[in-house]
């Protein structure tokens, strides 16, 4: 299934800029996954769980609007123009110099009936959006589904703060329609025909090319998810004409494994 999309649907950035100003002293809450992320992740909540505790929490049976709806009419006409049910509505900034690490959200996506949508309000041009190690980019007032239960890293390298209004919604017929969720997805490379030897021999060149090459070592450095890595190390070495396969991979990463814990066992 595809992993992001951008919908159809274009805002005037005006009017939520004005609405960004309007909760200027709302008193933003730092979001709570502090594990996650360096700097300042941050936001305030306009539709929350009936049932939480208030804060950034997103998860809940049921919502309403918190009384900060009212300071946003630009928000409420965003809202507007989805024509599926609402869950939370957040407004969430990240700070200048501010990293979220990759991390996903294994609770939130299309196969659980659920989807998030993100319109830029502010962001620049160093702000880094990482999804499935491929960078995402959204200029304001657009609107974007991005599968979060995908691996995903956020930096803002810039000198201002991004702030995008994060929407979570339930899935319906109108969302499908705009949104082709099982489409193949193009990044994903197909396993390759080769048999266990070749593959060896492959993966053992492209561990040469990758520590002799910093841009293609910066690729592979910051994917942490095991998974991905996997997934990205065949995507690669595809590019460079050296084909390996999943199993060879893993292979590899099991047995760096066994002389990392070996070295503290002598």
């Amino acid at each position: 299934m595809i992993d992001r999309f951008r919908l159809p649907l274009d805002f005037d950035v005006a009017p939520l800029l004005a609405d960004l100003s309007a909760l200027s002293g709302a008193g933003w809450l730092p979001h709570f996954n502090t594990g996650f992320y360096d700097g300042d992740w941050s936001g305030v909540a306009l539709r929350e769980p009936v049932d939480g505790n208030g804060g950034l929490v997103a998860t809940g049976r049921t919502f309403s609007d918190t009384p900060l709806m009212e300071l946003c009419p630009a928000v409420r006409e965003v809202l507007a123009a989805l024509k599926c049910p609402l869950r939370s509505v957040r407004l969430l900034r990240l700070g200048a110099g501010a990293t979220i690490r990759e991390h996903r959200d294994y609770d939130l996506g299309y196969e659980q009936g659920e989807a998030r949508l993100h319109v830029p309000i502010l962001t620049n041009p160093d702000v880094a959006f990482h999804l499935r190690n491929r960078q995402v980019e959204m200029k304001p007032g657009e609107t974007w589904y991005l599968d979060l239960s995908q691996p995903h890293r956020v930096l803002n390298g810039g000198a201002t703060d991004r702030v995008h209004l994060v929407i979570d919604v339930a899935v319906n017929d109108w969302l499908c329609g705009l949104v082709p969720f099982e489409d193949d997805d193009p990044f994903r490379p197909s396993p390759p025909l080769i048999d266990a030897e070749t593959a060896a021999s492959n993966l053992e060149r492209f561990r040469v090319r990758v520590a002799a090459e910093p841009g293609l070592h910066a690729i592979l450095r910051d994917t942490t998810d095991r998974d991905l890595f996997v997934e990205e190390a065949i995507r690669l070495g595809l590019e460079h004409d050296l084909p390996f396969t999943a199993d060879v991979v893993r292979s590899a990463l099991a047995e760096e494994r066994r002389r990392w814990n070996e070295q503290w066992m002598k």
